[in-house]
């Protein structure tokens, strides 16, 4: 688990130095960045090693801004019996990376992959994705 956090930051950190990644992203992760008052933040989700049931996907959320320790935090989504992609909502408030603001996500899973649907900046309710 830590092997797969710890590339995700890295390839994140990586992208905003401008610096291409020799390692692929790890399986079934997504990656975004947005510029939120004059700051790049980037998004990584990444299905977790652990945690995960039949009802149930566990996933890893890393929030990185440049010169900022990453904000990493757990997320569960329920799954659906039947559904072809699974959704939740989550709201990560940002104050720990020096913004005062929270980013409201729609995240989906599909067949072992996560990615960020929808970003929305609040307050000022700013669509970034």
């Amino acid at each position: 688990m830590f092997f797969t956090r710890a590339a995700l930051a890295i390839a994140i950190a990586l992208s905003f130095l401008g610096v291409a990644s020799a390692a692929p992203s790890p399986a079934g992760c997504s990656s975004d960045a947005f510029s939120i008052d004059g700051s790049s933040l980037a998004v990584g989700l990444c299905p977790a090693e652990t945690g995960s049931t039949a009802s149930k996907a566990a996933l890893t959320e890393t929030l990185t801004i440049k010169g900022q320790p990453p904000l990493v935090r757990p997320i569960t989504i329920d799954l659906l019996p039947g559904a072809d992609t699974s959704r939740t909502i989550d709201d990560a408030p940002l104050e720990k990376l020096g913004i005062a603001k929270t980013l409201h996500l729609t995240i989906a899973y599909k067949n072992g992959s996560a990615h960020l649907e929808h970003a929305l900046l609040v307050p000022g309710a700013i669509a970034l994705k």
